[in-house]
C-alpha cells in the first residue's frame, strides 16, 4: 500500500477557522488603537487652543491695562465699567483688535479705594483698576493695579 503525501501548503479546516478568529482579534485591536490615537490627537488639539486662548487674554489684559493707566487720574475714573463684549474688542481710541482675538471680551472696572500702610502710618487714596477678559463661558484673565491719586 503506497500513503499518498500530505501536501504542506494545504492546511487543516480548524487551522482555517483559528487564522480568520486571529485576523478578527488584529482587526479589533487596529481598531482600537486608530480610535485611541484619533481621541488623542482631538484631545491635543482642543487643549492647544486652550492654551492659545489664555495667552491671547493674558495679552489683551495687558493691553488693556497699558492704555488705561497712560490715562491722566480724572479720564481713567470715567472708564470705569468699561466693557467690550466677546468678538468685539477694540484699543479705547477705537481702532479694531488683531483678528486672532475673536473669542474674547474685555472689561475694565476702576474704583476709588483708601489704602493703610500701617509701618509708614499713612493713608494712600487712589483708583483700583482691574482688567478682566472672558470668553463665551468663563473668565480666562484678571490683573489688578493701584493708582495713587496725584498730589493736588
Amino acid at each position: 500500500m503506497t500513503t499518498i503525501p500530505s501536501n504542506p501548503l494545504r492546511r487543516s479546516a480548524a487551522t482555517s477557522a483559528f487564522t480568520l478568529i486571529e485576523a478578527l482579534v488584529a482587526s479589533t485591536l487596529l481598531g482600537m488603537v486608530v480610535l485611541a490615537v484619533i481621541s488623542a490627537v482631538t484631545t491635543s488639539q482642543q487643549l492647544s487652543f486652550e492654551g492659545q486662548k489664555q495667552i491671547l487674554a493674558a495679552m489683551a489684559a495687558d493691553d488693556l491695562m497699558a492704555e488705561l493707566v497712560v490715562l491722566d487720574y480724572e479720564n481713567l475714573k470715567i472708564k470705569d465699567n468699561l466693557d467690550q463684549p466677546v468678538g468685539s474688542i477694540q484699543t479705547l481710541s477705537g481702532n479694531a483688535y488683531t483678528a486672532t482675538a475673536w473669542a474674547l471680551g474685555r472689561r475694565a472696572d476702576v474704583t476709588e479705594q483708601l489704602l493703610y500702610y500701617p509701618e509708614l502710618n499713612i493713608w494712600v487714596k487712589g483708583l483700583r483698576v482691574v482688567v478682566e477678559v472672558r470668553d463665551a463661558s468663563r473668565t480666562l484673565a484678571t490683573i489688578e493695579t493701584f493708582i495713587p491719586e496725584p498730589p493736588a
